[in-house]
Parts: C-alpha cells; structure tokens; sequence
C-alpha cells in the first residue's frame, strides 16, 4: 500500500494515476485497496486534504480523481471544475442514492458516480472500463431518482431555449437513464460513432463537458419529463 502523498510508482504501468481524494480514512485506503487489486492495477495515490486536491491535480500524474460526496459541496464544485479543466475525469463516491443525495450532487460536473454500499471489485472495474470508453456510470438507484426527479417536473422554465432533434431528445433520455454508448448503440440499432456523434451534439447544443452535466442541465430545463 502506498504511505500519503508518496509519488505513483509508475515503473510497471504507464497510465496515469487515480488521485483518491477521499476525507474518511477508512473509506479513502478501502478504495485505495480496491485499485490495486484490479486486473490490471492502476497506479493510486491517497489524498486526505479533499481542500487542497485541486493543487494536486495540476501535477498531470493523474486522469482520474475519486471524491466523496460528503465531503462539502464547495469543496466539490471547486475541485470537480478544476478537474475538466485539466482533462482529468471525476468519480463521485455516494453514502446513499437518495433524493436529497440527488439534490445535492445534481448540478456537479462529474463523470461517474458510485454507492458505497453496492462497492465491490467487479463493480469498480466495470466503472473504470465505462469511464475510459466515456461512457457515464451511474447506479440504477441514481438513475431512478434522477428519473423521477424528472417526471415530478424539475424546472420545465427553460425547455423551449434548446432545441434538439428527436434523435437527439432520445439519446438524451437514455443518456439519463445510465446507458453507455453501445447500449445506446443497440437500442437504436444503429453504430457506436454514430451515438458518438449525438452525444457530441448534444453536449454542444447543453454547453455542457461531460454527460453528467448533459443530464443535470436537462432535467433542470424540462428536457427529460418524457420518453
């Protein structure tokens, strides 16, 4: 296991690391733990000053950080912007997936987002692969609740400021729903690029970096209330 703010070791693998910048140090060396015993592991290093991770970042050691919801949402909000603006992608570790959990992580430009009670091995990995393919991991507890959210009607001021085709509405609605590229992909019938190409329209149309926020700013706008 590697001590505190020891450098990656990156003699055996030539990825970048995951910077997990976790408060609860029990929580924060479970993960740590966890990493490494992926197949293959990634180079971690521990971080327990959350206030001070952003400067971390900036080192360009890493293209993954990993934060506690818990942990304050200014707190949060600076880091995860500071993270896409340095390319770096942001995982969301959450206590519970409720609604008041929904509240409060909906409007943060993260990439991906896990329950800590669902954590195993398996399913970091498969949230690691779907996070390189860029793809958005979310548990379906989340996606319930942001669905829900959405049907309650959260914020239909705004709807008819964007304007997206109806293949776009519904690779929208999929997007929020948790579905990778090539779920999507399939759904349709249609290629991965071509999915590609919508999310990447819609991104543009949202003004949005990531499918997170994609999804945030839609349920916001009325955008996801059908399907």
């Amino acid at each position: 296991m590697l001590k505190e703010h020891d450098a990656v070791k990156t003699d055996a693998v030539t990825s970048r690391g995951v910077l997990v910048s976790l408060s609860s140090e029990i929580v924060r060396w479970g993960i740590c733990n966890m990493l490494e015993r992926l197949d293959p592991p990634r180079p971690v290093e521990p971080h327990s000053e959350v206030a001070t991770a952003s400067e971390a970042l900036r080192d360009g050691r890493y293209s993954l950080v990993i934060v506690d919801a818990a942990d304050g949402e200014d707190v949060l909000l600076r880091l995860t912007e500071e993270a896409g603006r340095l390319g770096v992608k942001v995982l969301v570790l959450l206590d519970r997936a409720d609604a008041a959990t929904v509240e409060r992580v909906a409007a943060l430009p993260a990439d991906g987002f896990l329950v800590q009670s669902d954590l195993t091995l398996e399913c970091m990995s498969e949230t690691l692969e779907r996070l390189d393919r860029g793809d958005l991991p979310m548990p379906a507890n989340l996606v319930r609740q942001l669905m829900a959210r959405a049907r309650n009607g959260a914020g239909r001021s705004f709807g008819a400021q964007i304007r997206l085709t109806p293949r776009e509405q519904d690779v929208l609605h999929l997007m929020g729903e948790g579905m990778s590229n090539k779920q999507i992909a399939r759904h349709f019938g249609i290629s991965v690029h071509g999915v590609k190409r919508h999310v990447t329209n819609v991104l543009a149309k949202l003004n949005c970096p990531n499918r997170t926020q994609a999804v945030s700013i839609a349920l916001k706008q009325g955008l996801m209330g059908h399907g």
